[in-house]
């Protein structure tokens, strides 16, 4: 055992090693300074008195159970979209900090739940795939849109993009760090209701990525804590429908790339190279992306070729408990194939999930002549070089000029 791990770690090209681990979410700081956050309840303030509606009149819902505020788009393949950095900090005190849980997953002051998109946060923002949506039935008591929204340095500050909804018990949810320009095109005084589209999360005002703040106050404008928890001091119960637990281990994807994956700043340095389709020879970069695993959470990696035989596999157990965390593997696709669609499967938390990807060997094709013509070039309807996908009409171009139509199904 120990000769073995001598040569990889002497020989890196054998590329059996796991690499990464945490992913560090930096929200650390204030999003709205106080006086921002007392300009905000102004206007909450001077909108209520406008509008001259009293929602803590209208009895038709005097309790609430909050759904879940973000929700992701169909077209996003990915298991699960979000992870959490921050609860309300229970501990008014200045340098302490304490969580609903008991524990520090905050940071000092923090008045909301910070719900971060992940992994590639920037590719989720750049697609618009992740929506903020209405958690409770209530009228648009306040809105701020057309703010820069691609901060990725808390410094970079201005006003965040946000939309804020009275409930009809009278209390208050903020939704912060919208996409501009995203916002429902409903205004201050239109009612919603519950599950109800309100914007794309993003990263405006004092922000590190894209996230969600969710911040809630009752009708009396005390901050309230959804979580209901030992060391909630804020409120006695829940504010959730189904409350979740404080830690819920998941993979969020499982994904095959062409390179390294990159995780940063948009325009700067986040290069997911997501890929499914690989040729002959190719490195394959195998990775898993989760959100609040846990120290001891062990996982199965296997990866089946075409044949649907077991080439490779692999056990793991994470020593550290991270909001979230993602591991990458490199290997070598065989020369010889075998060539067609494999699979790269994990098995977490009693749960199986896998990821196909297609291996080819378009370098020679022998035709019905047995004779071999070498592929140039794989082209799209409009003749744009294109990778190799299902359910799209690609045209193979020869070096001896013949172009062959495939249709390649799911």
């Amino acid at each position: 055992m120990r000769l073995f791990l001598l040569l990889i770690f002497i020989y890196p090209f054998f590329l059996f090693s796991q690499q990464a681990g945490e992913f560090k979410f930096d929200l650390t700081k204030q999003c709205l300074t106080d006086t921002e956050r007392q300009f905000i309840f102004k206007e909450i303030e001077e909108n209520i008195q406008l509008l001259n509606i009293d929602l803590k009149s209208d009895h038709r819902k005097n309790s609430l159970d909050f759904d879940w505020p973000l929700q992701k788009d169909t077209s996003l393949a990915f298991n699960n979209y979000f992870g959490i950095s921050n609860y309300v900090d229970q501990d008014t005190a200045i340098n302490s900090i304490l969580d609903y849980n008991c524990l520090s997953r905050s940071y000092d002051g923090h008045k909301g739940t910070d719900i971060f998109t992940w992994p590639f946060p920037w590719y989720i923002y750049d697609n618009g795939y992740v929506n903020v949506i209405a958690s409770e039935d209530g009228v648009i008591i306040n809105k701020h849109d057309g703010y820069d929204d691609d901060h990725c340095v808390n410094t970079m500050g201005g006003t965040w993009n946000a939309v804020y909804v009275q409930h009809y018990d009278g209390s208050i949810a903020w939704y912060g760090h919208l996409e501009k320009n995203t916002l429902t095109s409903k205004q201050i005084g239109q009612s919603v209701v519950k599950g109800e589209y309100l914007g794309k999360v993003a990263s405006s005002g004092y922000s590190t990525g894209p996230h969600l703040h969710f911040e809630i106050y009752d009708s009396m404008w005390n901050l309230i804590d959804p979580f209901q928890g030992t060391c909630n001091i804020l409120n006695q119960n829940s504010w959730w429908l189904n409350q979740r637990a404080y830690r819920v281990p998941t993979l969020n994807a499982l994904l095959t790339h062409s390179a390294k994956p990159v995780h940063g700043c948009p325009g700067i340095n986040e290069e997911p190279n997501i890929s499914s389709s690989f040729n002959i020879g190719d490195t394959i970069f195998l990775a898993a992306y989760f959100s609040d695993r846990q120290s001891g959470d062990s996982a199965v990696y296997r990866v089946f070729d075409a044949n649907n035989n077991l080439w490779q596999t692999w056990n793991q157990v994470t020593s550290t408990t991270f909001n979230a965390s993602w591991y990458y593997w490199k290997r070598l696709l065989p020369q010889n194939g075998p060539f067609g669609y494999w699979r790269f499967e994990i098995e977490f938390q009693n749960q199986i999930f896998s990821h196909e990807f297609l291996y080819t060997n378009p370098l020679f094709i022998e035709d019905k002549q047995n004779s071999r013509r070498d592929l140039i070039l794989i082209t799209d309807i409009l003749g744009r070089k294109s990778p190799i996908d299902r359910n799209k009409l690609l045209f193979y171009i020869y070096n001896d000029g013949s172009v062959e139509k495939r249709l390649i199904y799911k």
